[in-house]
């Protein structure tokens, strides 16, 4: 068993304050465009006049296009500057991640690399370089992998545009304030769920590992259950088929699940906490190897180490076996395992 500890990889003390001080929500896409839109006319304008103009036209027509541009960067300004008294709800804050990590985009800034601990809020658009781990704030976690990016549209919700993303939420959290997945194809909901959003080549996909999702699209609603797959691709032909709940679809996701304390705490937690992070069933030999369960304490801690190689380390120092067949992991007494070896 192993400790941990992650650096601060991040900028000084004075540009995080101008960093978070002047946080902002970028022009979109379209404004952008309009903006470019509005000054190569006012261009063309200007250059294709009359050539008897001469000189003096030409001076002119650059005058007028820079005036254009100012005009452009003033809005942009503008923009910027509104946002920026309101730095928007907190979706959650970055727990962990693989370098390079989680990247702030945006149009008219440098992109900025994400710290440990720092918040993201309403209004941000990030390019994820290194699968990384959120921590939500209402509740559960949020699990972003790596060549994705997202934009955080409220406390409450995110806006899938590439790549791939995995939610847990536990049942019972959150249970007035539902997170919800924005896709081409829909909106996701949680329902206590467990599931992954994936974009691939213009196709939507949804896989749920827990619970149930509600998936809401323009022509209607529908329930997605647990160890259900749908893909919905650009002409709007859906695509369900059941999935294993276990396995190696969801290895990136099980990569980053949330570390847990073992330090004094029963046995019986970390084997929850490892049959919901695998999507395996928990099966207990007997009563007398669940009363084990939970009266067995452990020490130490599994900071740094893959829910496989926990499981490995804290079963090796109790008098209890396991086992994984498909889809579960069955724990029982040494003696029942010799007994079905014989």
């Amino acid at each position: 068993m192993s400790d941990v500890n992650n650096t601060d990889n991040g900028d000084g003390v004075a540009e995080r304050a101008l960093r978070e001080g002047l946080r902002a929500t970028a022009l979109s896409p379209e404004a952008v465009q309009r903006i470019r839109s509005a000054t190569q006319a006012e261009w063309r304008s200007r250059v294709q006049a009359p050539s008897k103009a001469g000189a003096r036209t030409r001076r002119l027509s650059m005058a007028a296009a820079a005036s254009v541009l100012m005009l452009a960067a003033a809005l942009g300004w503008n923009v910027f500057m509104a946002n920026t008294a309101d730095g928007g709800a907190v979706l959650g804050a970055l727990a962990r991640f693989d370098s390079p990590g989680l990247v702030e985009s945006g149009y008219l800034r440098r992109d900025v690399a994400m710290n440990s601990g720092a918040p993201l809020r309403a209004g941000q658009t990030f390019d994820v370089r290194g699968d990384s781990l959120i921590t939500l704030a209402g509740g559960g976690n949020l699990r972003l992998a790596r060549a994705s990016s997202i934009e955080v549209l409220a406390a409450n919700a995110v806006k899938l545009t590439r790549g791939e993303l995995y939610v847990d939420i536990p049942i019972g959290s959150r249970a007035s304030d539902r997170f919800m997945v924005v896709t081409p194809a829909g909106e996701f909901r949680h329902v206590g769920t467990q599931f992954a959003v994936a974009l691939v080549n213009g196709v939507t996909r949804l896989r749920v590992r827990e619970g149930s999702v509600q998936w809401n699209a323009t022509d209607g609603e529908s329930t997605v259950n647990a160890g259900t797959e749908v893909t919905i691709d650009a002409n709007r032909t859906v695509t369900r088929r059941p999935i294993a709940t276990a396995g190696r679809d969801w290895a990136w996701a099980e990569s980053l699940a949330p570390e847990i304390e073992i330090e004094n705490r029963p046995l019986q937690e970390f084997l929850v906490w490892f049959s919901r992070e695998t999507g395996r069933k928990l099966v207990l030999a007997d009563d007398e190897v669940r009363r084990q369960t939970t009266t067995i304490r452990m020490h130490g801690n599994v900071r740094g180490l893959t829910a496989m190689e926990a499981l490995s380390a804290v079963m090796a120092a109790t008098t209890l076996r396991f086992e994984l067949p498909e889809g579960a992991i069955r724990v029982s007494s040494a003696r029942d395992s010799k007994t079905a070896s014989s």
